[in-house]
């Protein structure tokens, strides 16, 4: 087949296709313009997760009824006007390639009044195709409205989310820009309810508060540092606050939010030691470096830097965590603890109304097997059944002689098993009992989980778990299952409630799998930890509901549960055959 030339259309969704991905693709391009126009405040409307609209209003410069027609052509822009200025590039958007691609494969209304004239003016454009420009009614600024992405690109169409699942990758991308901006104001709506609302912030500390809470804002510990022409400056997490993902890691590289991995394995090296394995530190980390020092033109979608000089970033950044981890900020105190508390979801004067304990698997199993106060600990234990706990190994896995020899079980998801049939049964039945807290423990979410746990308030109250929304990404923790509740609350929600979110978030083609997945992480969460002691008594009692369940060998999420060695394999090992 001859070689030959594509046509305009074509290439143009080819190209649009580079830039646009998916609806936050276009909102990070149409929020990057709003930037680069000076704007005080960007006011962002998102329908079904943006597949049917968006809209982003600005009060930046605006654009003259000439600069409106030119702003929908590919590598126009107003940014750069050199090749010399490739190297030096100190804007955000500077390929002029935003519009014309959100254009190719959407339909598009740009309203813009330029701020030194007195008429707005107007242009159309579906899937490339661009109408006149006509006189319209506008304040000064830009207000762009991208109707039906990928009407006319179907493929790419199918391979979007459902409304809830791209609304969030937009909700997380304004709150990156959020955070980068804290001197302008922010509002944010999706299918006409107002999901994020951030007044201008003197302080990057104030839209800390704005975006994850005032409990998270405080403990954030600041960090600065200085090397040459590099500076650094931010908030990195207590070490008593902690993520399980790296999803709140942000790197702002010269009013650039950017994916770096060196900077990332800086950060993590920097908390090796201090956070398990597993768990992430929160950090939003500002970087200021000269321009031409960037190379900030090696991504399609400029979400990715290459630095001239990246050993000499590197160093200044890990000099700056070990100062600010070094300090007495993070040395626990009461006051930090009080925090900790409050922040996953366990008020310290907190407490409860008590319902009956439960009389197959209570948190207090000592009293259930009506210990004798006169006997030594291992005579306490009284054995039913076949198997019988002779120890416990680095306060993790219970070491339990069998009929076949010894049994090594590790007690988190041997316990994981055991509470999650326990709520399985009750949901299956007349529904999962819950017990009601006197004064509820109160959570923080990010907005974008804030605006998950809010729309599927029912199906956690379906699963045991009865939320308060309280406002501004608070919430109250008011009901929570009663075979969970006094273990958890000695623990906290907060982490817990922002893992049930992200279960949310994900979703599932069946309801029952979804609500498997939730009992799953209740269950999860309310089991011993690796590391906490367990007195006989309790393990015995463990061990015995455990070999009651159909099956005892693996938790809900696929671990095992119980190592054998048979008794002539030790035989073999001691040489006694």
């Amino acid at each position: 087949m001859p070689i030959q030339r594509l046509t305009d259309a074509l290439t143009q969704k080819i190209a649009a296709g580079e830039v646009i991905e998916r609806p936050a693709s276009a909102v990070k391009e149409l929020v990057e313009n709003a930037l680069d126009a000076k704007s005080e405040r960007i006011d962002i409307e998102v329908e079904e997760g943006g597949k049917r609209l968006l809209v982003v209003r600005d009060d930046g410069e605006g654009m003259c009824n000439a600069d409106l027609v030119l702003s929908v052509e590919r590598y126009a822009t107003s940014k750069i006007t050199t090749e010399d200025d490739l190297r030096s590039i100190e804007t955000l958007g500077f390929r002029g390639e935003a519009l014309a691609s959100i254009a190719a494969v959407s339909r598009l209304r740009l309203v813009s009044r330029y701020a030194e004239v007195e008429e707005a003016y107007a242009l159309e454009a579906e899937g490339g195709r661009v109408s006149d420009v006509a006189p319209a009614a506008r304040a000064p600024g830009t207000t762009v409205e991208v109707r039906d992405l990928f009407y006319n690109m179907p493929a790419r169409a199918e391979f979007l989310g459902t409304a809830r699942t791209e609304f969030l990758h937009v909700n997380r991308t304004i709150q990156k820009f959020a955070l980068l901006s804290p001197s302008i104001g922010w509002r944010v709506t999706h299918d006409g309810r107002e999901v994020f609302s951030a007044p201008k912030a003197g302080e990057l500390l104030d839209r800390i508060a704005q975006v994850y809470g005032t409990q998270t804002a405080r403990a954030m510990i600041p960090i600065e540092g200085k090397r040459g022409e590099i500076t650094i400056r931010g908030f990195i997490s207590h070490p008593e606050l902690r993520r399980g993902n790296r999803r709140d890691q942000l790197f702002v590289v010269n009013g650039r939010v950017v994916t770096d991995r060196g900077l990332s394995f800086i950060l993590a090296s920097a908390y090796r030691g201090i956070l398990r394995p597993g768990n992430y530190p929160m950090a939003v980390v500002v970087l200021d470096l000269p321009p031409t020092d960037v190379d900030v033109n090696i991504h399609p979608r400029k979400e990715e830097v290459r630095f001239a000089k990246a050993r000499q970033v590197q160093d200044t950044l890990s000099a700056s965590l070990q100062q600010a981890l070094s300090s007495r900020r993070v040395v626990p105190s009461p006051a930090r603890q009080q925090i900790k508390q409050v922040k996953e979801g366990g008020d310290a004067n907190a407490t409860m109304v008590r319902s009956p304990p439960a009389h197959d698997l209570s948190f207090d199993w000592s009293k259930e097997l009506a210990v004798s106060k006169g006997l030594r600990e291992a005579e306490k234990v009284r054995v039913h059944g076949d198997r019988r706990v002779v120890g416990q190994l680095q306060a993790t896995y219970l070491l339990v002689e069998s009929p076949e020899g010894l049994e090594i079980i590790d007690q988190h998801v041997a316990h994981e098993r055991v509470l999650y049939e326990r709520l399985k049964g009750e949901f299956s039945s007349d529904g999962i009992v819950r017990q009601i807290f006197l004064i509820p423990a109160r959570v923080e979410a990010p907005f974008d989980l804030a605006s998950i746990l809010a729309s599927h308030q029912q199906e956690l109250s379906r699963a045991g778990v009865v939320l308060d929304e309280f406002g501004g990404g608070t919430f109250l923790v008011r009901e929570y299952p009663r075979v969970l509740a006094d273990n958890q609350a000695r623990r906290g929600f907060q982490q817990l409630i922002e893992k049930l979110g992200e279960t949310l978030e994900r979703g599932g083609d069946l309801e029952d799998e979804l609500f498997d997945r939730m009992l799953t992480e209740l269950a999860c969460g309310g089991a011993i930890k690796a590391g906490e002691r367990l007195p006989l008594a309790e393990a015995q009692a463990l061990v015995e509901r455990l070999m009651t369940l159909e099956n005892p060998y693996a938790c809900p999420h696929g671990r095992p549960i119980v190592f054998s060695i048979p008794r002539d394999e030790l035989d073999r090992r001691f040489r006694r055959t």
